[in-house]
């Protein structure tokens, strides 16, 4: 069940808004709820992708009560420890990489694939487990309240990938009052406009552009992807957090403006946060951070990137895409920060775009060499003509969406709005939300006549 389905918007997601607000005085009967009718949102797509994800909110919830059970027992607690992580690992890493490892012995594994969510709920656990056994929260003794941790719908198939010390204070109390809800709301229907009205109109040019030689159709291709991702990615990110809100949780922000970002390290901390401070938190801290000598830290980071690009799928495309940004990064701390530090922030601004764009080629590409080539194409090498006729078609056609997919990915919209409210007050609160309200109409009005595209992270 998609967040932009008809049946999610107008059954499912006020059902169980309902079903929650006639238990505010009980957090452990709205716990039950949820967890219900999240599992019921999961087997809505698939029966047996349940079964894997109930086997592991048991496994991982009597891991830690082992856990706390052992704190005297050292040995005991650290092989209790391990041998969970490694279990959860060797899952996602079967689901989802033996068709890579052993598809051409065996043909048949091609046919296994990873069921929807699980990179980002496995995230989830290992992320308890660790903050368990370095004695930062106590063992969750309630498996509801575990396994609505794991399992809320509202993040579970593409995240924002939650902490468990941070999760955990929803999981007691959590208060449902009409600010949240009209934040909760006004969030979904940004993302609902991010995802209808500009990433799958975007994924139309994208797959139109897909076998154009040109100079033109290989810019107009990496633009059409660069800009789909982000709106897509973070149009669900934001209807994520703004259902958290509508059932009193708070999810960690995912996006930050990342095209706006002035520093490769800058657009790391803008771009699918909650992934870059879980590596962050539980990798590349463990390992030494930046406190350790310049061979360590090299390693640490290549490390960390190698494990990112490996993370987002079984491709050699993806581990170039995470190398990529590694050796990126340690060239902006060893070599060009003093020469970004002279340049006016605009540069910045349009050199780490480009730095982008250039990553997205990798991410999207099925083979290294179509990336490659793809590249040579947007710097004039091996190309049919300098612009074909279906380029120019939709160029001519799209050009607007490119140029709002350009400022609106900014933070425009949200100077344009706070300066309305200042100028107009009350009048303003009317209009923007008579505003909204049309908006709303006009995407449900879409989605009646045409079916809304998949999210591009649920590939992840």
């Amino acid at each position: 069940m998609s967040f932009t389905s008809l049946l999610f918007i107008f059954g499912f997601l006020p059902l169980s808004w309902l079903a929650s607000c006639a238990w505010t005085k009980k957090t452990s009967v709205q716990n039950v709820i949820l967890l219900l009718l999240s599992l019921l949102f999961y087997a809505w797509g698939s029966i047996q992708n349940l079964y894997i994800l109930l086997i592991l909110i048991v496994w991982n919830y009597c891991s830690g009560l082992q856990l706390e059970q052992t704190q005297d027992m050292p040995r005991k607690r650290r092989l209790i420890f391990w041998s969970s992580v490694l279990y959860n690992v060797a899952v996602l890493a079967f689901y989802k990489y033996i068709g890579f490892w052993f598809g051409s012995i065996l043909p048949q594994t091609q046919n296994i694939h990873a069921p929807i969510g699980l990179s980002f709920y496995t995230f989830s656990i290992l992320s308890y487990l660790a903050d368990l056994y370095l004695n930062k929260c106590p063992a969750q003794k309630n498996v509801v309240a575990f396994g609505l941790y794991v399992s809320f719908f509202g993040k579970l198939t593409m995240g924002p990938i939650s902490q468990y010390t941070d999760f955990e204070q929803y999981l007691k109390h959590r208060t449902i009052s009409k600010d949240r809800f009209a934040h909760g709301m006004d969030l979904f229907l940004k993302g609902l406009v991010k995802k209808v009205f500009f990433a799958d109109q975007l994924a139309l040019v994208f797959a139109a552009m897909g076998n154009d030689s040109s100079f033109l159709g290989a810019w107009l291709l990496s633009l059409a992807y660069t800009f789909q991702l982000y709106y897509d990615f973070s149009g669900y990110s934001d209807m994520a957090i703004g259902i958290g809100y509508l059932f009193g949780f708070e999810i960690p922000k995912n996006f930050d403006h990342p095209y706006i970002a002035k520093s490769v390290q800058d657009f790391w901390r803008r771009w699918h946060i909650s992934l870059s401070s879980w590596f962050r938190d539980y990798v590349y801290i463990p390992l030494g951070g930046n406190r350790v000598s310049k061979e360590k830290y090299i390693r640490n980071i290549l490390i960390v990137w190698l494990l990112t690009g490996i993370w987002h799928g079984p491709n050699w495309t993806f581990v170039i895409w995470g190398l990529y940004y590694g050796l990126l990064l340690l060239g902006q701390k060893f070599l060009f920060q003093k020469w970004i530090d002279r340049l006016p922030a605009a540069v910045n601004i349009i050199l780490t775009f480009l730095i982008a764009n250039i990553g997205w080629v990798f991410f999207s590409s099925p083979t290294i060499m179509t990336a490659f080539s793809h590249l040579g194409n947007m710097l004039g090498i091996g190309i049919s003509s300098f612009a074909s006729e279906n380029a120019l078609f939709y160029l001519s056609s799209y050009w607007l969406l490119f140029v709002f997919a350009f400022l609106l990915c900014g933070t425009l919209y949200e100077k344009i709005e706070k300066k309305i409210f200042l100028l107009f007050s009350k009048q303003a609160v009317i209009g923007v939300g008579v505003f909204k309200i049309c908006v709303f109409v006009m995407m449900v009005a879409y989605l009646v006549s045409s079916t809304a595209q998949t999210f591009l992270y649920n590939a992840f």
